[in-house]
């Protein structure tokens, strides 16, 4: 007997048993298909993070952020230093992976009014002529302001692609003028010199992206606000390095600027964010990987069984085959083969299933988090692998033992059997 005959025989009763066989499958299906649908949900969000971060500059940048007050001793204590922007090029020249620092100011619903009295409520970025390149900005139109504009403090700004539309319509902006309304005071005028490309809504920020308005930092301190302080740092250092290095650089050069105080000292860094979100994928995989193990387990038992009964079924033809010249190791591999293909199924279909479960909770959880236009799918070939692989060592695993008894059993005795 050929090994080509003892697998189209181990295969031939998977057919014939359709009901048996599908509730053998039913177990491995479960389980493949649970696993993988969160995987692939899960690595869905993972691109969705790391998609947000790049809309805000990339990984490899830490924000420092003022602290207005600290708590000491229970109390609440008032913080005075402030960042400068002299505090940004000493950090530039002493921290030798840092590549450059941008001051910022942010501020929300800042008024913007148009010549033809539309208005929008925009949010405001303050900074210095690197902020397109550093937060990744591309211009639809026009430029971006530059370092004249911001030594001179010109009354120049850039409009987001949203804030655009809402104050001029389909018209082009640039050359129009608009006025910014910040809190009580007077409002400024300022000349539209550029437009940028539409970046979508960030995970990070309440509003959308594309309602910004950019304007030079100076223009902010000594025409809006009065000020000669910055509220952000944005440190962009070389991909690679340990940020808690940097941070740590950061807050050294900082001390010896102001008086050994760093309590008015706080930051944020995407990276950790990122990791926090890689740990907690790791554990959620580990206990999946647990119950679907533990499934897949009970599966087995169930297909070891069927396996069984099936060599129960079949001694008499199992004598047969021996008796004109079938070899042990045809015997063994006729039922092994039956069990490897049942558990080829269930990965199959259970790859299917997966597939398919995962685009439905992707859709769903595009309407519970309305703030995502889209949640992919990410199933990875090496998943897809490892399922079929998992499959073909729990048929071998689960069907050794029935196909060894069936090839062990004598010709003799098996066709005395009543079949």
């Amino acid at each position: 007997m050929k090994l080509l005959d003892a697998i189209a025989a181990g295969v031939k009763p998977l057919s014939e048993n359709k009901l048996r066989a599908g509730l053998s499958i039913l177990g491995i299906f479960i389980g493949i298909a649970g696993v993988l649908c969160m995987v692939a949900i899960g690595d869905g969000a993972k691109r969705i993070l790391v998609e947000d971060i790049e809309k805000l500059g990339g990984a490899n940048q830490l924000t420092l952020w003022t602290r207005m007050s600290t708590f000491k001793r229970g109390r609440p204590r008032r913080t005075t230093e402030r960042y400068t922007v002299e505090d940004a090029h000493a950090i530039e020249a002493e921290c030798p992976e840092v590549l450059y620092v941008l001051p910022n100011h942010e501020n929300y619903e800042i008024l913007v009014t148009s010549q033809n009295g539309s208005q929008t409520r925009a949010l405001l970025e303050a900074s210095t002529a690197d902020y397109a390149r550093g937060m990744g900005w591309e211009l639809q139109a026009g430029r971006f302001f530059t370092e004249n504009d911001v030594e001179t403090a010109a009354q120049v700004c850039v409009l987001g692609s949203g804030a655009a539309t809402d104050l001029f319509g389909e018209a082009s902006p640039v050359g129009q003028e608009v006025k910014v309304r910040y809190h009580w005071r007077t409002p400024l005028r300022m000349r539209v010199v550029g437009v940028m490309k539409p970046k979508g809504r960030s995970l990070t920020w309440i509003y959308c992206l594309d309602d910004a308005i950019c304007l030079p930092l100076t223009t902010y301190q000594q025409r809006l606000e009065g000020i000669n302080h910055v509220e952000h740092l944005i440190v962009f250092f070389q991909e690679g390095t340990d940020f808690n290095s940097i941070v740590a650089s950061a807050k050294d050069t900082l001390r010896r600027r102001h008086r050994g105080q760093d309590d008015f000292i706080g930051y944020y860094v995407p990276q950790l964010t990122f990791h926090r979100l890689e740990h907690i994928q790791k554990v959620i995989k580990i206990a999946l990987g647990s119950i679907a193990g533990f499934s897949l387990f009970v599966s087995g038992i169930g297909i070891m069984n069927i396996c069984l009964v099936s060599v129960g079924e079949k001694t008499r033809e199992i004598g047969l085959r021996k008796s004109v010249g079938a070899k042990r190791i045809d015997i063994f591999f006729q039922f092994l083969t039956e069990s490897i293909c049942l558990c080829l199924c269930g990965a199959v279909l259970g790859i299917a299933g997966g597939w398919g479960a995962a685009h439905g909770m992707a859709w769903l959880a595009v309407r519970i988090v309305p703030i995502v236009e889209a949640w992919p799918v990410v199933l990875s070939l090496g998943w897809i692998l490892t399922s079929v692989i998992f499959s073909i060592v729990m048929g071998v695993g689960f069907g050794v033992y029935p196909a060894i008894r069936a090839a062990r059993l004598s010709p003799v005795d098996a066709l005395h059997t009543e079949g």
